[in-house]
């Protein structure tokens, strides 16, 4: 498995690589029975995309990690009351964040590993991009905020909030990107 993560570039959906993705996101939301015109929104624009290929090139998974300061309005901040004062309490600003969303793994490539593994290439791209947390609304309805748990991300609160527009149920959670790689293997992430 190889993963590349495609820095912001501003217009997204014209270059190649990026109909592939809205493609690939338009297909994964489908198989969830959540509508394929969430595969793509604003948060696309500002946001490094992280994509997991297997060795022939196929897309397999994929990741948005957008910096916070960047998105108008966060999801996180604008759902979860909490989050504001989980930045407060840790000394952070909106600089040190990485919102997540668009954690996908394509049907083929599910419980193989991928998911896990992208988790930790995302975590690689945050700390190199010298972020000090990562935050996302995780999935409920199949388990995506289960494995996150696994891995070592945190729930700070008990809510779970219904996506607007969606009806999907998330909740917030929380990494410390360094944290999550002690003791890990590493996948090696490219940057193009």
């Amino acid at each position: 498995m190889t993963f590349e993560v495609h820095p912001p570039d501003g217009a997204f959906g014209g270059r190649p690589w990026q109909r592939e993705l809205v493609g690939f996101r338009s297909e994964v939301l489908r198989s969830f029975g959540l509508p394929s015109g969430l595969d793509h929104d604003v948060h696309d624009g500002p946001a490094h995309h992280l994509l997991a290929r297997t060795p022939d090139g196929v897309l397999a998974g994929c990741a948005r990690l957008a910096p916070l300061e960047d998105l108008r309005p966060s999801r996180v901040l604008t759902l979860e009351p909490r989050s504001a004062d989980i930045l407060a309490e840790a000394g952070l600003t909106s600089a040190d964040v990485l919102e997540g969303g668009r954690w996908l793994v394509g049907a083929a490539h599910r419980r193989g590993g991928v998911g896990g593994r992208l988790v930790l290439a995302g975590a690689v791209t945050a700390v190199r991009l010298g972020r000090k947390l990562a935050w996302v609304l995780a999935g409920t309805a199949h388990g995506q905020d289960t494995l996150l748990i696994r891995m070592g991300f945190h729930a700070p609160s008990g809510r779970v909030h219904e996506m607007p527009d969606l009806g999907y149920p998330v909740r917030l959670l929380t990494v410390r990107p360094d944290r999550l790689l002690h003791g890990r293997e590493e996948p090696e992430v490219v940057f193009l």
